[in-house]
């Protein structure tokens, strides 16, 4: 009888050094930053059709269970766990009134051997590596000759661009979408630029501009440095950062139509994990999730309710616990603890890699997969992104 092969397993390839320098043409200018690699150039990760299947079912009805949980969050009115200033939970709460569309996010899994999946959480505000999983795994399986030490598989889950063309015709925008990142990270700016690609090709016009440029007329809102109005403008920036900066008071008043907009930081934060766990105990999809630790039995894991990028993480009660820093100037915010279910480890020439599985959404759809993976059992903003194959 043939053995069941696992849900995923982390193949070794020849190392190829050239695509990264190939894939420079899709903006992925940051496949080396600081001398390391981000982009693996010897291995891919091969999974089996069910364990996509199990995915994008995951995906779908977490999607359903978050939506329940924001509501319920909202109909309280307690934001306290969320860690939002009074006029941030008013934007939330009125940016969920109004139903504003969302473009995209990205949950993040365990995937166990067996195929189970759990959700560590869902980062549904500033997502990041999308180029890289919408664009440039795609280039890597469609240029890479197939073969046992080159390019296992058949396919890739990976329909994230047709997607998003598709999906900014349903969000009801103006003709112009101004994109705006920070000026210094440099895998943010691709980013945006990739997704003002995905504007253009679906008729808009889209023009790009640094976060920090963005300025104030008393008559118009928020405009441009030449005064032009920002009627639409997607922003890799979390709001909370935007909330406690200068222009903060500002933003109730403004008139621009924000991508993603305020009310997605209900989905984004830790909190919603909580509330999750208080609505459905016990779901198979789901970790015990609380603000009091005393209540998660066994080891747990720590995680500021706005938090991103693995940033301030804790882990309690395994023997060998850990903390990732904390980065500087960011509001604070409630701890939420979740049960620790640690990522499980695949076996490289250098030791042992522990991958999490980013499944992207696109609107209320399913829409691909990236994986990013590191050394140590948290995932962090400087871990390696991995393509991926389905057998």
């Amino acid at each position: 009888m043939t053995p069941t092969p696992p849900a995923i397993a982390r193949r070794m390839l020849r190392r190829d050094d050239t695509f990264p320098i190939r894939s420079e043409a899709l903006g992925f200018v940051f496949h080396s930053p600081e001398e390391r690699e981000y982009w693996t150039r010897d291995a891919c990760y091969a999974l089996t059709p069910e364990a996509v299947a199990a995915m994008e079912t995951a995906a779908r009805e977490l999607n359903g269970m978050i939506a329940a949980a924001v509501d319920r969050v909202v109909a309280r009115g307690d934001y306290a766990a969320f860690g939002f200033t009074p006029r941030l939970a008013a934007l939330v709460e009125e940016s969920h009134r109004l139903g504003e569309p969302s473009l995209y996010g990205r949950f993040d899994f365990r995937l166990g051997a067996d195929g189970s999946v759990k959700l560590f959480e869902f980062n549904a505000e500033t997502p990041a590596a999308l180029l890289e999983a919408a664009a440039v795994q795609l280039a890597w399986f469609e240029e890479t000759e197939p073969g046992p030490d080159t390019r296992p598989g058949s396919d890739q889950w990976n329909a994230i661009d047709d997607l998003l063309v598709a999906r900014w015709g349903q969000m009801r925008l103006p003709p112009r979408i101004h994109f705006a990142a920070e000026r210094q990270r440099e895998d943010e700016i691709a980013q945006v630029a990739y997704l003002m690609a995905t504007a253009r090709a679906a008729g808009f016009e889209a023009a790009f501009m640094p976060v920090d440029d963005i300025s104030w007329q008393a008559e118009t809102g928020f405009v441009t440095p030449d005064g032009t109005p920002l009627e639409a403008c997607f922003k890799l920036y979390p709001w909370d950062w935007l909330d406690i900066e200068e222009g903060g008071p500002l933003l109730p008043i403004g008139r621009t139509r924000w991508i993603e907009p305020a009310r997605r930081m209900l989905h984004a934060s830790k909190a919603i994990l909580v509330t999750l766990w208080e609505m459905f105990p016990g779901h198979p999809l789901l970790l015990p999730a609380s603000l009091d630790r005393a209540a998660i039995a066994g080891p747990a894991i720590g995680k500021p309710a706005l938090g991103l990028e693995g940033w301030g993480m804790t882990v309690d009660g395994t023997g060998a616990d850990e903390s990732t820093e904390i980065a500087e100037g960011l509001p604070p915010s409630p701890t939420i603890w979740q049960q620790w279910a640690p990522l499980p480890g695949h076996a490289t020439p250098q030791g042992l890699a522990y991958p999490v599985m980013g499944v992207w959404m696109v609107g209320d759809e399913p829409a691909g997969l990236g994986i990013r993976e590191g050394d140590d059992r948290v995932t962090t903003f400087e871990d390696r992104f991995v393509p991926h194959v389905i057998l």
